[in-house]
C-alpha cells in the first residue's frame, strides 16, 4: 500500500493506533537483552561486555541499513516491509530461547538487525503519509511515546520473569502474532485507502515547480546537524533507559536487580511525562521552533547531570529523581526530532530522513551498548557520568548551531507556500 492515504478518519486511527502498538512491541523485544541484564550479570551466564557486544553487534548492523530501510519505505509497501521485520524477530527470538550459547546468540541477533532493517522508517511512513492529512502530527506525537513504552513493557516483564530465557520466549511469540495480525488487518484495511498525488504528478496542478536536490535540502534544513544531535541525545537517552537498573544495583548495597528493574520502571514512565509536559505546557505554547526546545531541554538535562555525578554518594531517591529528569528531558528530545521529521513528507522524504535519524541514534545505541557498559566494567559508572555531561553540553552546542538554518529553512519552504519537488 505505497502512495496512498486514508480519507475515512475514523479508520486511519484506529489503524494508527494498531501500528503504534506494533512497533512498541517491536521495540520491547528488540531490548531484550538490556531489560534481561541485570539478571544475566547477577546470575554469571555473561558478562556486562558480552552481552554489550551482542546489542553492540545489532546496532553495528542495523545503523546503516536504515538509511537503505529510509529510502525503501518512501519507495515499497512500508506494511510488507513490517511484516519481514516481525515474522524475521520472530524466529530469531525463537533459536535464542532454544540455544544460549553465545556465539549462536550474537549471529542470530545479527540476523535480526538484518530483517528489521526497514521497520522504523515503514511505521513513520505510515504515520507521515497514510494517516489523514489533519491527524498527521498528532500521531506523530504519540508515536514518541513507542520507544519508552516498549521498553517499559521490557523492563516490566523482565522484574517478574524467573528465568531471562523467557524473555525471548514471550518476544517470538508476541512477533508471530502480531505478523498474522498485520497480515489480516493490512488486507481488511486497503479497501479504505485512496491513491495519493506522487511528487512528479503535482506539476498538473502547480503552475509552477522548483527541483531541490536532495543533498541541497537537508544542507538548508541543518538536518545533517540534527543527525549530530540524535546520535549524542540517543546515546545518553539509551544508557539511562536501559542501564540504571545495573548502574543502581552496583552503586547501592540494598538495591537487588529485581529492585533496579522496577526502578528502572519510574525511570521510563519519567520519559513519557517529561514529552507530556512538553507537549502540552513548552512547545508550541510558548517555544515556536523544534530546535529551540531542544536547546531548554538540554540545559535541563545538564543541571540534572551534574547531581547523577555523586551517585553513589547521592541519596538514592535524588538519585532516581534526576535519573528521571534526564529521562524525560531527553524523550522530549525525541518527539521534537520527530516533529522536524514530519516537515520532510510534503518532499516525499520522511521516510528517508527517519531512517537517517534512527541511523545515528542506532549507532549512539551502539555506543551505548557496548562502549559505556566497557568503561563501567573497567572503571565505574563516574567516569560514564562525566561522558555523558560533556556529550550534552557539545548537543546543546549544536541545537543552538542548527536554529538559524531550521528558521531559514521554514520561512523559504513555508507549509502554505508553495511546495516544492525533490530530484532523486
Amino acid at each position: 500500500m505505497n502512495n496512498v492515504h486514508f480519507e475515512n478518519k475514523k479508520i486511519s486511527r484506529c489503524f494508527f493506533w494498531f501500528i503504534w502498538f506494533v512497533y512498541v512491541v517491536v521495540y520491547m523485544t528488540k531490548n531484550c537483552f538490556s531489560a534481561a541484564l541485570a539478571s544475566i550479570v547477577y546470575e554469571g551466564a555473561m558478562t556486562k561486555s558480552q552481552t554489550g557486544i551482542i546489542m553492540a553487534a545489532f546496532q553495528l548492523v542495523y545503523a546503516p541499513l536504515q538509511l537503505v530501510g529510509g529510502v525503501v519505505a518512501d519507495r515499497y509497501d512500508p506494511e510488507k516491509l513490517i511484516k519481514i521485520g516481525l515474522l524475521g524477530g520472530s524466529i530469531a527470538n525463537l533459536i535464542i530461547f532454544f540455544n544460549q550459547n553465545y556465539y549462536v546468540i550474537l549471529v542470530t541477533w545479527i540476523l535480526n538487525a538484518v530483517v528489521q532493517f526497514a521497520v522504523w522508517p515503514s511505521v513513520f511512513k505510515i504515520v507521515s503519509s497514510q494517516l489523514v492529512k489533519e491527524d498527521r502530527k498528532s500521531a506523530t506525537y504519540f508515536l514518541s511515546f513507542s520507544s519508552v513504552m516498549g521498553l517499559l513493557f521490557a523492563y516490566f516483564v523482565a522484574a517478574f520473569l524467573t528465568k531471562w530465557e523467557y524473555n525471548f520466549l514471550i518476544s517470538s511469540v508476541s512477533l508471530f502474532v502480531l505478523f498474522v495480525a498485520v497480515h489480516i488487518v493490512t488486507r481488511c484495511v486497503s479497501k479504505y485507502m485512496v491513491p495519493s498525488i506522487v511528487t512528479e504528478d503535482r506539476t498538473v496542478s502547480d503552475s509552477k515547480v522548483e527541483y531541490v536536490p536532495t543533498l541541497k535540502l537537508f544542507l538548508e534544513s541543518g538536518i545533517l546537524i540534527l543527525v549530530a544531535v540524535a546520535f549524542i541525545r540517543t546515546l545518553v537517552a539509551n544508557s539511562i533507559n536501559t542501564l540504571s537498573a545495573t548502574m543502581l544495583m552496583e552503586s547501592y548495597e540494598n538495591v537487588s536487580p529485581s529492585l533496579g528493574n522496577i526502578l528502572n520502571i519510574f525511570i521510563l514512565g519519567a520519559s513519557v511525562m517529561g514529552t507530556v509536559l512538553v507537549k502540552t505546557v513548552l512547545y508550541p505554547k510558548y517555544i515556536k521552533s523544534a530546535p529551540n526546545g531542544m536547546v531548554v531541554m538540554f540545559i535541563i538535562t545538564l543541571a540534572a547531570l551534574l547531581l547523577l555525578i555523586l551517585v553513589g554518594n547521592l541519596n538514592i531517591v535524588i538519585a532516581v529523581v534526576m535519573l528521571c529528569v534526564v529521562a524525560g528531558c531527553l524523550n522530549a528530545i525525541f518527539l521534537l526530532t520527530t516533529y522536524c521529521n514530519l516537515r520532510f513528507e510534503k518532499f516525499n522524504k520522511s521516510g528517508t530522513v527517519a531512517g537517517i535519524i534512527n541511523a545515528a541514534s542506532s549507532i549512539g545505541i551502539l555506543f551505548s551498548s557496548y562502549g559505556i557498559t566497557k568503561l563501567a566494567e573497567v572503571y565505574d559508572w563516574t567516569v560514564d557520568r562525566i561522558i555523558f555531561l560533556v556529550l550534552t553540553a557539545v548537543a546543546l552546542f549544536l541545537c543552538c548551531a542548527m536554529i538559524p538554518f531550521w528558521k531559514r529553512f521554514k520561512k523559504k519552504y513555508h507549509p502554505h507556500a508553495l511546495q516544492p519537488l525533490v530530484k532523486n
